[in-house]
Formats: structure tokens, C-alpha cells, sequence
């Protein structure tokens, strides 16, 4: 840049110097190039009044006088011509060109005589006006006040500080916050409409949890779907949970119960619902023995409604018993039936126990393999009436004392004798009336016979027995509380066993198990007891030290030394030997491992060379003496200080599949240029500037600003520039862009969109619930947890 000078003395003017002050006037309006045209100062809008100032409008800084009365839009566009001035010789030659602008209610359509294009224009409206800071600095920075709705930054924004938003973040593509190591947290909303947020590392997905568009969850592990929420419930292949509360149930540990129902009939109910949730299909509950056995231990069939038990049904209580109830009839209805069945593999039926028949009101004890056999203790006691095949046997045996009035009247057979003569007198039969029959158990004055007496004595205990002679010890022992010895070996443990009762195995407790099992379940149970004696393992006390030895019990201290990463005496003694003592110590510079490390990365190095043999010898990277630096700059030097010649450049360049500056220059367009070289260049070949830009406009695809102006409409204009003269040519214009036409419809009503409601405390859980207003009608739905 040239710059005018003017010392005392005087001096001649030239054109040059006037052009070279042109040219740095011109060249602060290099700051605008690029910049779409706006106002630069002044231009301001009071009404039908716009104040002079300054634009920036076809590539020229120009100014306005202003206007007095202008019709909005109103449009500021340039003008521009040429003045003639009079040379040498009184020739008249073009002396300037005039860059001034000025504001219309429309744009004129005529060619400008300097551009050869229609004017451009700046369009002004009551509520904007392009200026200086949306126009300027919009473009290289982002604004705290912009009139207009949006920003756009085209390339990375990178905050230090922390980013703040008072209104919505929206991104198109993804949100994404780093962390170290090379991961990150994605936010992204998916082709399908499904939102994804994932976990990456270096750039690939390891986790993620979709929201799909049906309002269900997804958790994702490297595309495989783990678990899935939906409105049914939680869906997942494995579910790992120390706790867990469903509905009214809750599961702690191994233990099931109701956690809610706060009476004493709250229950678990199984196997309620059938197939989805409804009543259509019967349900089966089996519970197994943790082996893979085939035949449940307890299994309830649903459509038989019945109760199966595979393995000992043992009734253990107070004596509560069993209670069998039929709930249908009561018992004055004969249907009353209720049964136990005995049956084989094959299900036949083996014997039964109870009402049999819906007829009458028996009580049925059958064996369809053998007899039935009664054993009690004692006597069997038939309160009512006993019959045979139907019929009492009251009516087919006689009864005793049948027998003995019916005997009475006879008169007993003695071996040779025959009946008396002599008459029975009612003194005889008084007499004989005194003598009557006794029972042992129940008393009296009457006779016993000595049959009576021995089988009473059969019942009784011998005092020389020592109650050897006693029928069942097993029930005697009942009786009495005490138990056998072999019950007693069951229950107490002997003194000279030592407690080994409580870890020995059995032969059933060790069956199907391996040694290595075996081993272990006897020491759990070895565990067991030592936890309830309180006491330590065999062996573990001789392998502890005593605190009151220091130490001095160590079997090895060598080794133990090297577990605590310390040395002995001697090893510091041994270590010590030759190192200087306190009062010889080094107080300058300590030798640090990081100088040590940087002194032996000095090393020697060398260039390439050949030696006096003629063999050649590679470079080797390292430090090089002074002198070998010299000897290979002075090779070089002559080189460097002359240069190369035009030949040698186009030798190189060749070599080196490049261009030259020239070539370049010839065959490249000047970036600084833009598309100008190449229009000087279809210029060169007959071409008018006119057309030159409109092959390079059919090349590049795009139109030309006048061609813009006229067919489209401007994006700040918000369609103020469409003509629409009618109501009918609106309503169109509505209906093309699916808009309602404001006249016909009522206001828009307002929507507060779905909200949700907070947590309202008191046991009470709102969280759930979501209520939305749309003008006048409220809906709320959701759920409330109580």
C-alpha cells in the first residue's frame, strides 16, 4: 500500500498518487466483502421518516439522504454511472465513477449501465431493516441481541465455561457429552422416530436405552435388547434382585408374603388369572424338589381341581388333625360325598375311605385287595348297630342274655344222673336266685369262675417281671414320657464321642454325593458347630503369633520380611558398604532418574556418507560434532545462496508432479479472484460479460440474484412480498401451505400439554399422574400409588 507524501519545497501531484489515496479509502471496504448488503449507520425509522446514513449495497459503501415520507416496504438501491471529464488535448474521457444510492417504494427493473444488472436494493420495513451488527458481526460472531429469530454458527462452537439455556435445546443430529478415556453419553432421535440415549467408547455403541414411539423402554447392550418396559409391565430375560415388591407382594430373600393387606385374611393368591390376564384356560402349580424330578413333590391341576402329593404327606401340629368339608350340602342332604382313595400306577382303585354314595348316609370302609384288619390296644367298641352282609346281628346271633333266660329255664345234663323227682320249691329257686355271676373290673358280690380270674391276670404285670412281660414298650414308653435306647442315641449325644454325632454323615446323607461333596457338607456342618461353641479351627492357634514375643515366633523371617517389603540388618549393612557417609554427603545438584534418563538419550549420531574404501554408510540419528555440521553445510551452502534456475524449477517440478508458480498461475483460478478468472477467461473467447456469468451460473447450477428476486420470495419478508390483492387469492395461498385462513376459524386454544403432577406426600404417590388443559376441557390420566 503506497502512501502520499508532501515535504516543504512542493511537489507534483499525479494521477498515481490520487489513485493510491483511492485505494486505501477503498480498501477499508474490504472488511465488508462477503457480507450481503445492509445499513451501516443512520437509516433510522420514525414513522414514515428514515433518517441518512450509511449502506453497504452492491459491493460499495454509499450514502442515503434519507426520506421524508416513505410507504413501507421501502427500498434503498443503488445507483451507479459514469462522469466524463476532460483530458489532455480537450478529449473527454470517463474521470469517475459515481457509486450513490437511493429509496423508492419498488426497485427499478432497468439495467444499471455500470453493472449490467438490475439494481440491488435493501428492503425496509416498520419492524426491520437489515444493519451493521446482524449483517457484520452476525456473520463472524454470535450476538447477545439479534433481531432476528435464530442464529446460525456454520462451524464447531466451543465454550470453556459452562453452558446455560432459558429456553430449549434442540439438536438435529445428536446431544453428546464426552468423558475421559473415550467415552460418551449420545442423545439421538433415530430415522424411525425412536430417542435413543447411549454409552460409546471411541465413537462405537457398548450401551443404550431406547424411548420408542409406542411409549415403551428398551435397554440395549451392543444391540441386543436386555429389557423392555411397556404399559404391561417389565419384560427382561434375567432379573437379579435382593428385594422386589409387586402389586400387593413382596419378595425378601426366600420369603413371599402379602405386605399390604393389613387384616388377617391377606393372602397370596396363585394362579388367579389364566392365559393374558383372563379366565378362558385352566393353570397348573407344581412345586419340585431342586433336583429335576419328573414327578412333582405337591402339584395342583386346575381343571381337575386337584391336589397331587409326590412324597409323604406328614402332619405335624397340636393336634389340630385333618378337617375334610364338603362345601356343597350339609348333612341332612345325602349328596353329601367325600372320599380318600387309594389307587395303583394305573390308577385302579385299591380302597377307599368315607361317603361313598350319594343314597344314603353309610360311611364306607373298602378293601378291593384283602381283608381289614382293626388292632387296638384295647377293645373295639361298636356304639350302634353292627350288621353282616345287611343284616343286624341282633337278628342272626343270639345275645347273652337271651341265651342265659332261655338256659335258665333248661336243666343242665349231668353224666349219670338223670332229673330229680323231687319238686323245685320257690325256696330252692330263692336260694339259688342268691348266687350270682361277678365281673372283676366292675365289682360286686356275685361268683367268678377261674376262667374269668386267669384272663384277667393275663392283662395284668408280674411284680417278678420288672415289666419284662409288658405287650408294647413302644406304647408303654408313650404313655410314660421316657424314651429307648435306641431314641435316646437319636436324640443325646454321647459323652465319649465328642460331639462327632453332630458332623457325622449317613450312608442316605452321603448317597449320590462325590468325596469332594461329601467333604464339604461335613465341613459346613464342622463350621456350624465351631461357630455355635464359639470356638476356632484345629490348628489355627498354632498358627498365630504371640503378641508378647514380637515377632520372635516367625518361622521364616526371611520370607516374612519380603511380605512386608522391608530389609534385614545385614542387607542394610551389605547395601551401605562403599556409600559415602553424612558428613562426605553431595550438596550440589541431586542426580535425579529424569537427568540420568535425558543423559542417556545423548547419543552420537552421523550423516550419511562414504568412506575412503567406497562403501556407504547410512545415516544414524543422534547429537553431531560441530565439524561434521560444517562439512555438510559447505555441500549445501553454494546451493542454498544461489538458487536454482528457471530450468532446474521445471526439472524439479516435473520430477515432483507439480506445478509451477507460472503453470499454476495459468491453469488455476486466483483464489482471491473467485470466479472471475474464469469469466476473463470466456471473455478472451468472445464471450460478453453478460453471458460469461450465465455459463458459469448453468455450470454451477444456481441463479442469478435478479432471476432470485423475481421468482422467490424473501425468507425475512414472511411472505410480505407475495401479492395478494383479494380474500379468495389469501384463501388459496392458505390452503397451498395448509394454513387456515385466520377469518374463518376461532383462536387458536391455548394447551398446556401433558404435566406431571408432583409427589402430594402422606403416603400418597402422584408421580403418575398427568393432567393437560386444552381451552376449557381438563384431562387427567395415569395411576396413583396409596
Amino acid at each position: 500500500m503506497k502512501e502520499y507524501i508532501a515535504e516543504t519545497g512542493g511537489r507534483y501531484t499525479y494521477s498515481d498518487d490520487i489513485l493510491n489515496l483511492q485505494e486505501l479509502a477503498l480498501s477499508m471496504s474490504a472488511v465488508f466483502d462477503g457480507c450481503s448488503d445492509f445499513i451501516i449507520s443512520g437509516c433510522e425509522i420514525e414513522g414514515p421518516r428514515v433518517s441518512p446514513g450509511y449502506v453497504w449495497l452492491g459491493g460499495k459503501v454509499r450514502r442515503f439522504d434519507g426520506c421524508a415520507d416513505a410507504v413501507y416496504p421501502y427500498y434503498i438501491y443503488e445507483i451507479n454511472r459514469h462522469e466524463s471529464v476532460v483530458y489532455a488535448n480537450e478529449v473527454n474521457k470517463r474521470g469517475r465513477t459515481c457509486y450513490l444510492c437511493a429509496g423508492a417504494k419498488a426497485v427499478p427493473d432497468t439495467v444499471d449501465p455500470v453493472t449490467d444488472k438490475l439494481p440491488a436494493a435493501i428492503e425496509v420495513t416498520e419492524s426491520y431493516a437489515p444493519r451493521f451488527i446482524d449483517k457484520f458481526f452476525g456473520r463472524y460472531a454470535v450476538l447477545l441481541d439479534t433481531p432476528f429469530a435464530r442464529q446460525t454458527v456454520k462451524k464447531d462452537l466451543v465454550l470453556a465455561g459452562t453452558f446455560t439455556g432459558q429456553k430449549e435445546i434442540s439438536s438435529k443430529t445428536a446431544v453428546s457429552v464426552s468423558g475421559g478415556n473415550g467415552y460418551m453419553l449420545k442423545g439421538i432421535v433415530k430415522a424411525d422416530g425412536h430417542a435413543a440415549i447411549g454409552a460409546y467408547l471411541h465413537g462405537l455403541l457398548v450401551n443404550e436405552i431406547v424411548i420408542r414411539t409406542d411409549g415403551t423402554f428398551s435397554f440395549m447392550k451392543q444391540g441386543k435388547e436386555l429389557a423392555r418396559v411397556t404399559e404391561d409391565g417389565i419384560s427382561c430375560g434375567t432379573s437379579l434382585n435382593e428385594n422386589a415388591r409387586i402389586g400387593a407382594v413382596r419378595i425378601k430373600g426366600y420369603d413371599i408374603y402379602n405386605t399390604s393387606d393389613v387384616t388377617d385374611e391377606g393372602c397370596i393368591r396363585i394362579n388367579y388369572h389364566g392365559t393374558e390376564g383372563g379366565g378362558t384356560k385352566y393353570r397348573d402349580f407344581a412345586v419340585h424338589d431342586g433336583k429335576a424330578c419328573t414327578t412333582p413333590v405337591l402339584k395342583v391341576i386346575g381343571r381337575t381341581a386337584t391336589l397331587q402329593v409326590g412324597g409323604l404327606l406328614s402332619l405335624q401340629s397340636t393336634g389340630r388333625g385333618i378337617d375334610i368339608q364338603n362345601t356343597a350340602y350339609t348333612k341332612d342332604n345325602a349328596r353329601l360325598t367325600n372320599l380318600i382313595t387309594w389307587r395303583d400306577s394305573a390308577a385302579a382303585l385299591l380302597a377307599t375311605v368315607g361317603f361313598d354314595t350319594a343314597d344314603s348316609f353309610r360311611f364306607a370302609l373298602r378293601n378291593a385287595l384283602g381283608d381289614i384288619v382293626l388292632a387296638p390296644l384295647g377293645a373295639v367298641d361298636v356304639l350302634g348297630t353292627l350288621k353282616i352282609n345287611g343284616k343286624s346281628v341282633s337278628d342272626t346271633y343270639v345275645t347273652v342274655r337271651a341265651f342265659t333266660e332261655a338256659m335258665g329255664k333248661k336243666v343242665d345234663v349231668v353224666e349219670g344222673k338223670q332229673l330229680s323227682t323231687e319238686d323245685f320249691t320257690t325256696e330252692y329257686r330263692k336260694k339259688l336266685a342268691a348266687i350270682t355271676t361277678g365281673e372283676l373290673t366292675e365289682g360286686g358280690e356275685g361268683y367268678v369262675t377261674s376262667g374269668t380270674v386267669a384272663a384277667a391276670l393275663k392283662m395284668k404285670l408280674s411284680a417278678d417281671g420288672n415289666l419284662s412281660d409288658v405287650m408294647d414298650k413302644a406304647a408303654a414308653r408313650k404313655n410314660i414320657d421316657v424314651y429307648s435306647k435306641a431314641e435316646a442315641g437319636e436324640v443325646f449325644l454321647e459323652i465319649s464321642e465328642g460331639l462327632k454325632e453332630l458332623v457325622r454323615l449317613t450312608a442316605d446323607e452321603i448317597s449320590g454325593l462325590t468325596a469332594e461333596e461329601a467333604a464339604e457338607l461335613k465341613a459346613k456342618r464342622q463350621a456350624a458347630v465351631r461357630d455355635t461353641l464359639d470356638a476356632e479351627k484345629k490348628g489355627t492357634g498354632e498358627l498365630k503369633l504371640a503378641k508378647t514375643s514380637n515377632l520372635s515366633d516367625l518361622p521364616d523371617k526371611g520370607k516374612a520380611r519380603k511380605n512386608l517389603e522391608v530389609y534385614s540388618t545385614a542387607e542394610i549393612d551389605r547395601m551401605m558398604d562403599g556409600k559415602l557417609g553424612t558428613d562426605s554427603a553431595y550438596e550440589g545438584i541431586v542426580f535425579t532418574p529424569e537427568l540420568r534418563d535425558k543423559l542417556l538419550e545423548i547419543k552420537t549420531g552421523s550423516f550419511a556418507y562414504i568412506d575412503e574404501g567406497g562403501i556407504s554408510h547410512a545415516q544414524v540419528e543422534g547429537y553431531v560434532m560441530t565439524s561434521q555440521v560444517v562439512r555438510e553445510l559447505k555441500k549445501k551452502a553454494e546451493r542454498l545462496m544461489g538458487g536454482y534456475n528457471a530450468s532446474e524449477k521445471d526439472t524439479i517440478a516435473t520430477n515432483l508432479n507439480l506445478y509451477t508458480k507460472v503453470g499454476a498461475d495459468a491453469r488455476f483460478a486466483a483464489l482471491e479472484n473467485l470466479f472471475q478468472d474464469y469469466i476473463d477467461f470466456l471473455t478472451g473467447q468472445g464471450k460478453s460479460p453478460m453471458e460469461a456469468r450465465q455459463l458459469l451460473r448453468n455450470k454451477l447450477d444456481v441463479l442469478s440474484k435478479d432471476e432470485i428476486v423475481k421468482d422467490y420470495l424473501r425468507k425475512d419478508g414472511k411472505l410480505s412480498d407475495l401479492s395478494l390483492p383479494t380474500a379468495e387469492a389469501k384463501r388459496q395461498a392458505c390452503r397451498a401451505i395448509g394454513a387456515a385462513y385466520a377469518e374463518e376459524y376461532q383462536p387458536l386454544l391455548a394447551d398446556t400439554g401433558w404435566i406431571r403432577m408432583e409427589n402430594s406426600g402422606s403416603g400418597t404417590d402422584t408421580q403418575g399422574l398427568f393432567v393437560r388443559q386444552i381451552g376449557n376441557i381438563v384431562s387427567i390420566q395415569g395411576y396413583i400409588n396409596t
